[in-house]
């Protein structure tokens, strides 16, 4: 990014806010993009087949005032996103999505067949698969090891953005830069809380044994 002349920019209009970067970050590695679709796979398949209530109350410790809006890039897969906003949308009209409501989804003309291929996958689990359901007891966990995930990538979209930060900008803006960033972090920090909060409130009966 080049400033051949200064005083045609907005002061810190163009430098400081950095709202997009909560829109990305990656895992650092193949293993761990791995290990993230597994899990978020694993969490969107517990919620889908969870009780009503079960699956209402994870949403909404997730999903709600000083927590994650449902259009935030809670997931890595775009597709896991769009299951997921399925979901809240189902518990926002007070019908939590079950497994057989996806079948209305699968046909709809506008789905890619890598999402028809993902709702076959949540909508009909194999014990002995990649996918197999996991347990009630499980989805709180689930769904706080999706949201470390979140956390974590976030820190690496912050690490890179500051990394460009420094290699591109002067001196005399680096300060507000790394202010607007550590905005983000910080914000994230409290939703994180908020959001483990509310999971650790839940209480999930065992599965019968």
């Amino acid at each position: 990014m080049t400033h051949p002349d200064q005083s045609d920019r907005p002061e810190l209009e163009t430098v400081a806010s950095h709202d997009d970067v909560a829109d990305f970050g990656i895992p650092v590695s193949l293993d761990e993009i791995g290990a993230t679709v597994a899990v978020e796979r694993e969490f969107l398949t517990a919620l889908v087949w969870a009780p009503g209530e079960l699956t209402t109350s994870i949403v909404r410790a997730l999903v709600g005032d000083g927590r994650l809006a449902a259009h935030a890039p809670l997931f890595y897969l775009p597709g896991h996103g769009e299951v997921f906003r399925l979901v809240v949308e189902s518990v926002d009209a007070a019908a939590p999505l079950a497994p057989a409501d996806l079948a209305r989804h699968f046909t709809d003309p506008r789905a890619t067949a890598p999402f028809r291929n993902l709702l076959m996958e949540i909508a009909s689990p194999n014990p002995a698969g990649p996918w197999p359901l996991p347990t009630d007891a499980d989805l709180p966990a689930l769904a706080q090891a999706v949201v470390d995930q979140w956390h974590r990538r976030g820190y690496q979209a912050l690490l890179e953005r500051m990394g460009t930060v420094l290699a591109e900008e002067r001196n005399d803006d680096l300060g507000a830069h790394w202010e607007a960033l550590s905005l983000h972090q910080r914000t994230a920090e409290r939703t994180r809380a908020a959001v483990l909060d509310a999971l650790g409130g839940l209480t999930v009966d065992p599965a019968p044994s």
